[in-house]
């Protein structure tokens, strides 16, 4: 016995198709889920755009800082160099005049009373 022939009695088959309206809102909402992960997205990547330009801004205003407090100290360190080399001319120039024995006589005769023979030294001290 073959069940082909029965076939007309049962009910026929329906395939279940959704109705187009039901496509459409689910492609609408897809379309709507879609949107809203492409926001967060871009959410995400401008937070971390922002956060990396904050990060360089900060770095290079660091930076900054340090360069304009090591120029300063250059400047500082030119004048003191200038004083330095000023300084050393007039040492050099004391040390030539302190070989000369005519100003080292005069030298101790001014500031440490020292006389020659026959000079006789009178000292005055100051008014108040």
């Amino acid at each position: 016995m073959s069940t082909a022939p029965h076939r007309d009695l049962e009910k026929p088959v329906v395939p279940k198709i959704k109705p187009l309206n039901d496509r459409k809102k689910q492609l609408s909402q897809n379309a709507l889920e879609n949107r809203r992960r492409l926001k967060q997205r871009l959410i995400a990547c401008t937070v971390v755009f922002v956060l990396f330009a904050s990060l360089m801004g900060w770095s290079y205003v660091q930076k900054q800082q340090l360069i304009a407090e090591q120029q300063q100290s250059f400047q500082v360190a030119k004048q003191e160099q200038v004083k330095a080399k000023k300084e050393s001319v007039r040492l050099k120039e004391e040390i030539e005049r302190l070989n000369d024995k005519e100003y080292v006589a005069n030298l101790a005769r001014s500031e440490l009373l020292y006389s020659k023979k026959g000079e006789t030294i009178f000292y005055f001290s100051p008014e108040d």
